[in-house]
């Protein structure tokens, strides 16, 4: 269903009345940029009082107020929509810029963001030019909002009219949105034309998003005044969504975290296994020490054996029996000595295995507990994941009922708006008649008031160079006061740094302190330990001595015994 010629020409009025009073309001920002002392952060703290960060509708009001502007509460909160840029329920000084601003000449726009601010205190006012100017931008969205709201109740009070008729009848190419193209095809099939400059106008008010394309929402706004339906829905998908995001990069984060925590569990095994391989050829190197002790024992011992085995040789001459004897006893006893030996580091190199094998089975138990509690996590984050599904399914479920609900109440209020906006059809033919008479009152009360502001605008130019000459003096002597309480400041924090310094490397002196005496402590405990070992093995030592020395003197006995019973020679 389309909408028929009249109401397709009221439609294309309110879209003129839009896109012009864009354009009025553009000149009043530029005019405001224009003025040497406007600067946009002390515009801010003029309406910011309370020093919040925010504005309130009442800020806004309590500043009209200030310059004589009666605004009802519907035109303060169309004022409060226009200067709250993304839609979050306050206005902040990045929305406060972005509106108050020129939107067409760059040029302006940098000149008056670069300016720098001056102090200003609470309950103070703005220079003449800079209040007036920006109260006239204020004033200007006001009258827009009164002929914009005037517009859409006379299209709105048409019998045909629907606003997904209105779109239809805009994008006939069935796009889903609405160009420029195509919204300048529309005015000139209804006899308007609006230049280029316009149409960016109508798009700059229009297009919330600015993307270059206007959807059914953003037209439904701007005809009627009515809010998205659809915008909390939104709002609540994409912080799912970020939610959603923010769970996917938590997991890998915790990822990543446990990764690094088995590396340093890794590391430290390492670690305590290199200090224990170090503990092992530190054992080896005292082995070996007390290995080469021995053998010089034993070599003293042989040397004793020698001397005492010449003094035998002297005297047992005569026996050579005795003597082959007393060598292979020799040889046997060697060969005992090297089995002893042997049988020493076969048990050394067996608990040495039985150590490394220890050492093995700890690490692949560590590695199964990693395993275990990795399945773990990964089910927990599977349970997490089917919750967030059941959910996210509710909430859809939720969803499209309260769609169904809220497209009855709205069949039900187009019924009642109907119904009223006929009765307001008859009222609104004598109020235009009163309108246009005000209107023609307006206009030269506004071009008297104009002349007068322009002369008054001439004088405090005046003013305002004389005032730039005493607040650059007052900069200069600023700025060296702000160099003399710098330089101290630096000097107080290289003081700090050295104290820092300091406070560090007596930290680390005790670190290294504390970790010495953990060595030393390590040391005596290895050299308790190696002294209890070598008395151990000087004990071993005597008791073969001993029984060597038993065994020597029984062979002495045995073949002294032989000689003196061997019978005499006869000659």
């Amino acid at each position: 269903m389309y909408l028929s010629q009249k109401t397709q020409l009221r439609l294309a009025n309110l879209i003129t009345i839009i896109a012009e009073g864009e354009k009025k309001t553009e000149i009043f920002r530029q005019v405001l940029a224009e003025q040497k002392m406007f600067e946009p952060y002390t515009a801010f703290k003029r309406l910011d009082q309370l020093r919040t960060g925010e504005l309130t509708t009442s800020d806004l009001v309590d500043f009209l107020m200030d310059n004589k502007i009666n605004a009802s509460k519907a035109q303060a909160d169309y004022l409060f929509q226009k200067l709250d840029q993304n839609r979050d329920g306050r206005i902040t000084y990045p929305d406060f810029v972005k509106s108050i601003l020129p939107k067409e000449d760059s040029r302006l726009r940098q000149i008056a963001s670069l300016r720098d601010s001056y102090a200003l205190e609470i309950n103070m006012l703005l220079p003449t030019e800079v209040e007036w100017g920006l109260s006239k931008v204020f004033y200007q969205e006001i009258q827009n909002y009164n002929s914009i709201a005037t517009a859409q109740e006379i299209l709105t009070g048409s019998a045909d009219f629907t606003s997904l008729d209105a779109f239809r009848c805009i994008d006939q190419t069935f796009l889903g949105y609405i160009t420029i193209e195509t919204l300048s095809d529309f005015l000139k099939y209804n006899g308007v034309r609006l230049s280029f400059d316009d149409l960016l106008a109508f798009f700059r008010v229009v297009d919330k998003d600015a993307d270059g394309k206007i959807n059914y929402s953003e037209l439904l706004e701007a005809i009627t005044f009515t809010p998205d339906y659809f915008k909390q829905e939104r709002q609540f998908i994409d912080e799912l969504r970020n939610s959603r995001e923010r769970i996917i990069q938590l997991e890998k984060e915790k990822e990543e975290l446990n990764a690094l925590i088995r590396s340093k569990e890794r590391i430290e095994e390492l670690k305590k296994s290199r200090e224990y391989l170090e503990q092992l050829e530190d054992l080896k190197k005292s082995r070996e020490k007390i290995e080469q002790l021995e053998e010089l024992r034993q070599s003293r011992e042989r040397l004793e054996e020698l001397k005492k085995s010449r003094e035998k040789y002297e005297d047992l001459k005569n026996s050579r029996d005795n003597l082959q004897d007393l060598k292979k006893s020799r040889e046997r006893l060697e060969d005992l000595k090297k089995s002893r030996e042997r049988l020493n580091q076969l048990e050394e190199l067996r608990k040495s295995r039985q150590q490394m094998e220890e050492l093995e089975e700890l690490k692949k138990s560590r590695e199964r507990q990693a395993q275990i509690e990795e399945l773990k996590k990964s089910r927990e984050r599977l349970e997490d994941l089917r919750k967030s599904r059941e959910k996210l399914q509710q909430l859809e479920y939720e969803r499209k009922n309260q769609e169904k609900m809220e497209q009855l109440k709205n069949s039900r209020e187009r019924i009642e708006e109907l119904q009223k906006q006929r009765k307001r059809m008859e009222e609104l033919k004598t109020y235009q008649e009163v309108l246009e008479l005000q209107k023609k009152e307006r206009q030269e009360m506004d071009l008297k008031r104009s002349q007068e502001r322009l002369q008054e605008l001439k004088k405090s130019r005046e003013r305002i160079d004389q005032i730039e000459a005493l607040r650059k003096s007052r900069e200069q002597e600023k700025t060296m006061q702000e160099m003399k309480l710098s330089r101290e400041k630096i000097e107080q924090l290289r003081e700090s740094e050295l104290r820092i310094q300091q406070l560090e490397n007596q930290h680390r002196n005790l670190e290294r302190s504390r970790q010495l005496e953990k060595i030393e402590r390590d040391l005596e405990y290895e050299r308790q330990r190696s002294q209890e070992r070598i008395k151990r093995l000087e004990l071993e030592a005597e008791i073969e001595r001993k029984e060597r020395e038993r065994a020597i003197e029984d062979e002495i006995n045995f073949v002294q015994s032989r000689i003196y019973d061997t019978p005499k020679r006869r000659y």
